[in-house]
């Protein structure tokens, strides 16, 4: 069973949108929390090194979406 070439379009457009949204909410919070938290600075410098990481990754999984996207759109085919 395959999956209408909009509704795919529209899935894509909804992750990268959550992904561009979630990511630097997320890491707001979470770096004002570990400022706040009392832990040791190597922990808080190991977290924060993770956070970076997170949101590294979180730029990858864009790009990934996006050209995966772009790739669909410009295909022929209306169902996946």
């Amino acid at each position: 069973m395959g999956v209408e070439k909009k509704i795919l379009l529209k899935m894509l457009d909804e992750a990268i949108a959550l992904e561009d949204r979630s990511i630097p909410i997320y890491n707001r919070h979470l770096k004002t929390a570990l400022f706040w938290s009392g832990l040791p600075a190597a922990e808080r410098e190991k977290l924060r090194i993770q956070l970076g990481i997170l949101e590294k990754e979180s730029e990858r999984h864009t790009k990934l979406l996006t050209a995966e996207r772009a790739k669909i759109e410009g295909d022929e085919r209306n169902v996946f």
